[in-house]
């Protein structure tokens, strides 16, 4: 029998987050008579919002990654991994960092955004931030992209090596249990989840909801976020407060997404939309602007939803509630269900670690 290949994944913690969410699942899904796999958390215990009883997990308890870098590095030459696999740019950067030193070991990044349109909305110095990712990402074995236009982004933007850049969408990791809820009500309902920030384009959503006056609508928005008092003074210029309901956090996020007739996105950039691939996937159909990042790998139009160009675009499709109408929830769940199903993501996982520890 082969030795095992012992994997540790490194998160910065287990709040409630995209990568947090991807990587407690995925960590949890591999054989384990072939995989060694164990969880590190740079934060506390007591955060942690994600079962991940399947693994063996070590909490760092430092509140920030300046004060774990030291008790990190220990850990990793002490379980001496063959792969390390980090989520999350600077703890990537700080991988790449610790490849200069430990020479033996496979550093895997998995990167969340597509840089150069992030950096656009970033409080960060994105001058700074790219030359560290220049510097530190080449030092990686490979970077783990989660659609094309991020992939594309890293050759053309930081100019690297293609064969390090490896395609793996994030998996589903639930199966819908909801049964989709029929609007019979005149009104339609339209719900958005994410954090009320510039780069989601919540200000262009409800400059395209204020063109509709062909019949009556709902708005709700499920989060919060630095852009809360802006969008709601945006509302009452537009004289919509009475159309809009604001959650600003729930446990029972797709509940809510059920029991609307579209999930909207505004986003500029998307690194994978978690939340609007879950909305597919209980049947709720989407409306999605052709943002850089993973949202084209999930909208088909027509079939899933429709993708917009522009904002008159989106107003058009807005005004059009007959070609609304006619998307059929079955199919939207059908053309996700097998293409970012889980086991098909975890074998690409498993290949790819496979390949490097081959080399």
């Amino acid at each position: 029998m082969l030795p095992k290949k012992k994997i540790l994944f490194v998160l910065p913690s287990l709040c409630a987050g995209g990568a947090e969410r991807v990587f407690s699942f995925i960590c949890q899904q591999f054989d384990a008579n072939a995989f060694e796999v164990k969880l590190i958390v740079l934060g506390f215990e007591k955060e942690a919002v994600y079962n991940v009883d399947a693994v063996p997990v070590v909490y760092l308890n430092k509140s920030r990654l300046l004060l774990g870098i030291v008790a990190l590095f220990r850990v990793i030459v002490k379980e001496k991994p063959a792969i390390v696999v980090s989520s999350i740019v600077h703890l990537n950067l700080l991988m790449g960092c610790f490849s200069l030193f430990l020479t033996t070991i496979k550093f895997i990044g998995r990167e969340a955004s597509v840089v150069s349109k992030m950096n656009e909305f970033s409080n960060f110095n994105s001058t700074l931030n790219t030359l560290l990712m220049k510097t530190f990402y080449p030092r990686l074995s490979a970077i783990i992209c989660q659609s094309d236009d991020m992939r594309n982004d890293f050759i053309h933007t930081l100019k690297l090596n293609p064969s390090k850049l490896i395609l793996i969408h994030n998996p589903i990791t639930f199966l819908p249990t909801l049964d989709r809820k029929k609007n019979i009500s005149s009104t339609f309902n339209f719900v958005t989840v994410g954090r009320l920030s510039p780069e989601k384009g919540y200000l262009r959503i409800i400059d395209g909801l204020s063109k509709i006056d062909q019949y009556d609508f709902h708005y709700t928005i499920i989060g919060s976020g630095p852009q809360d008092e802006l969008i709601r003074e945006k509302l009452e210029n537009y004289k919509l407060t009475s159309k809009v309901t604001f959650i600003p956090f729930t446990s029972s996020v797709l509940e809510e997404v059920n029991r609307n007739d579209y999930f909207i996105q505004g986003s500029y950039v998307e690194g994978f939309p978690n939340a609007l691939l879950e909305s597919c996937i209980v049947g709720t159909p989407v409306i999605a602007f052709d943002a850089p990042g993973g949202t084209k790998d999930i909208v088909i139009n027509g079939l899933n939803g429709f993708l917009v160009a522009d904002e008159a675009e989106f107003a058009s499709i807005l005004t059009h509630i007959d070609q609304l109408k006619l998307i059929n929830s079955d199919l939207v769940k059908q053309s996700v269900l097998t293409k970012f199903e889980s086991d098909r993501i975890v074998k690409q996982y498993v290949a790819l670690f496979n390949l490097l520890c081959s080399k």
